[in-house]
């Protein structure tokens, strides 16, 4: 009997050898010290890394395209979740490309189980001689948690700021190293395994809309999300996965345990607060105060904990809305022509991006589209207007385009890689007059919008009414 190759089956095959190649550049490129900001980054070769990249997409957009071709058949279906879980195991070995973030989680996971409440010293103060006599048993745990790997420790970036992550996470990061001590790998393995029920809830949301689940190939293969989360070791997936987990049981209606499952995913990460107010929406007000429940449950533990305020539990979230700002277009293309005044407006420039976010969230809240579509063009919103561009948060909404298929949004996740380009070298500035805007920020953003205008125009977007 003849054996007929499945087309999705070649495209997999092919990207799990431009996935190990990447994996194997990783080490060819950092060596054993790894990436983190005190390395002369100039000198990693990200070109190189891009070039494999640029590969692992066009297959990804090939197989994209072709889903629409291809029938729903189990068959096809298991080779779209092997390829995904294969390509990120190919990944967790890998070395992080331009990211440490995943130092500071081990730190924090440190921390917590060694019975210090993670919300009330930041990384700096390890080894310090404390002010009261009653710290100083923290400040001796600290000081033999930096020791103990003082490599991971140098790796922490803003080590005087006090960690922004939220309980569930801070309980992920604790799980991994009473699992396994400070080892990226198994913390990155944990969040594959969310980046993976991330996919198999896309698929039943898909079957529940009556669409073709293959369509989860759009997040499962995306390589940007392989990136972030296998490579990286990024912890978005928690939330992701809290948040399509809260869309599924909301499709079946169980309200209830939907909005646990979004109380979880704010307890994960803040994004998913601009949800909440859609269970007022749809009626649910029980449902709503529940996801309000959660939240306040999961933080009271930390707030009763050794004599740490809201203020404490709060400050690293205050610092990084106040300070930090990074890839986002229009957020810099405001504060650029706001500078042409003669005046530094950056807070400015973050008020009026709130403002257009917030009108534009209610706009999108009071409009007749569905429930889940308000959750993509909220999410989407919130990413394209925030200050804070960095390219996992993108991720937030890659499930979303499962059902709505924006080309021009699925190609944004690969323009975004470019921003990393900017640890190895400078791409200059464009400027008119007094206006001056990074080079870098165009090139990933211009083509986006003119290919977003254009699909809006010509009425390409997909939606749930297509099966």
């Amino acid at each position: 009997m003849k054996y007929n190759a499945s087309p999705i089956g070649i495209y997999a095959f092919f990207a799990a050898l431009t996935w190990l190649a990447i994996a194997f550049l990783t080490h060819g490129f950092w060596g054993t010290e790894g990436f983190f900001y005190d390395l002369p980054n100039k000198r990693m070769p990200f070109g190189r890394f891009f070039l494999f990249y640029t590969i692992a997409f066009a297959l990804y957009s090939f197989a994209v395209v072709k889903i629409k071709s291809i029938p729903a058949g189990r068959r096809n279906l298991v080779i779209v979740l092997a390829g995904a879980f294969v390509f990120r195991l190919i990944l967790i070995p890998s070395i992080p490309v331009h990211e440490n973030d995943i130092y500071r989680y081990i730190w924090d996971g440190k921390i917590l189980t060694n019975g210090i409440n993670p919300y009330k010293y930041p990384p700096m103060v390890a080894g310090i001689k404390p002010a009261h006599n009653e710290s100083q048993a923290d400040f001796e745990k600290l000081k033999s948690i930096r020791d103990e790997n003082p490599k991971f420790y140098r790796r922490i970036s803003y080590k005087d700021v006090p960690t922004i992550y939220p309980p569930l996470t801070q309980a992920v990061f604790s799980v991994s190293t009473l699992a396994a001590p400070g080892s990226v790998w198994f913390m990155k393995f944990l969040f594959v395994l969310f980046d993976m029920g991330v996919i198999f809830l896309i698929c039943g949301v898909l079957k529940l809309l009556k669409q073709n689940p293959l369509y989860a190939i759009i997040y499962a293969w995306n390589p940007l999300v392989l990136k972030e989360f296998a490579n990286s070791g990024h912890y978005d997936a928690l939330a992701i996965c809290c948040v399509t987990a809260a869309v599924y049981l909301g499709l079946k209606k169980k309200y209830h345990f939907s909005s646990v499952c979004l109380g979880l995913g704010v307890l994960s990460k803040f994004y998913p607060l601009i949800f909440m107010p859609f269970f007022i929406l749809k009626k649910q007000y029980s449902a709503f105060f529940i996801c309000l429940a959660v939240i306040v449950l999961g933080y009271f533990p930390f707030y009763l904990w050794g004599e740490t305020d809201l203020l404490s539990i709060f400050t690293g979230l205050g610092i990084y809305a106040h300070k930090w700002a990074i890839n986002g277009f229009v957020f810099e293309l405001i504060n650029s022509l706001l500078l042409t005044l003669g005046k530094n407006f950056y807070i400015l420039s973050k008020i009026i991006c709130a403002c257009i976010f917030v009108a534009i969230w209610l706009l999108i809240y009071s409009s007749k589209r569905d429930i889940i579509e308000k959750m993509f063009w909220s999410v989407t919103a919130l990413f394209l207007l925030s200050p804070v561009g960095d390219p996992w948060y993108y991720c937030w909404m890659i499930p979303f385009l499962c059902i709505y298929r924006n080309y021009s949004l699925i190609a944004l996740s690969y323009l975004l890689i470019l921003s990393y380009f900017e640890f190895t070298r400078d791409f200059g500035a464009f400027r008119l007059g007094e206006f001056e805007i990074d080079n870098l920020l165009l090139l990933q953003y211009i083509p986006f919008y003119l290919f977003f205008l254009i699909e809006s125009w010509f009425g390409r977007k997909r939606g749930p009414a297509e099966s």
